[in-house]
């Protein structure tokens, strides 16, 4: 009898391990943002586009996004009004698509002024000054058409 409740007691105890090791897992998979490329979005810096470049959206979001500009990657919190600098090596590559974790943002924003963000018909149109280097981020994401209702 003593030897069952023993083995009851070591069962619970492995169970609640592996448990708790599920969630910690779980967890860290919650924290993570699988960023798709935006193929009809467009970017220009200073009224020019950049030679190598892509905007990546959250799944279906349009904030945060994620910009590329060579090898240079920045994290554009549009309600926030926010822009940080990723390490490239935080970003971890899938296929066509890139894994960041929320948790390894940068602790400062970049400098930026002159937030305009604007509807102009067919795309959200985001403008952004980098103040530190004086550059201005164009970014244009096209609207979804709403065929529900019946105009397109």
């Amino acid at each position: 009898m003593v030897r069952l409740v023993m083995r009851a007691g070591s069962f619970l105890g492995i169970a609640g391990l592996f448990l708790v090791l599920m969630s910690v897992s779980h967890a860290s998979d919650k924290d993570k943002i699988v960023w798709k490329s935006m193929p009809s979005a467009i970017l220009q810096v200073d009224s020019r586009a950049p030679k190598e470049w892509n905007v990546f959206q959250p799944g279906k979001k349009l904030d945060p996004l994620l910009v590329q500009i060579g090898s240079r990657y920045l994290v554009v919190y549009v309600r926030n009004m926010e822009v940080y600098e990723l390490k490239p090596e935080l970003l971890e590559h899938k296929g066509e698509d890139l894994l960041w974790r929320e948790s390894d943002k940068p602790e400062k924003p970049l400098a930026t002024s002159d937030w305009n963000i604007k509807d102009v018909g067919s795309a959200t149109r985001i403008l952004i000054k980098l103040t530190g280097e004086g550059r201005m981020l164009n970014i244009e994401l096209p609207h979804m058409p709403d065929v529900r209702r019946g105009i397109y």
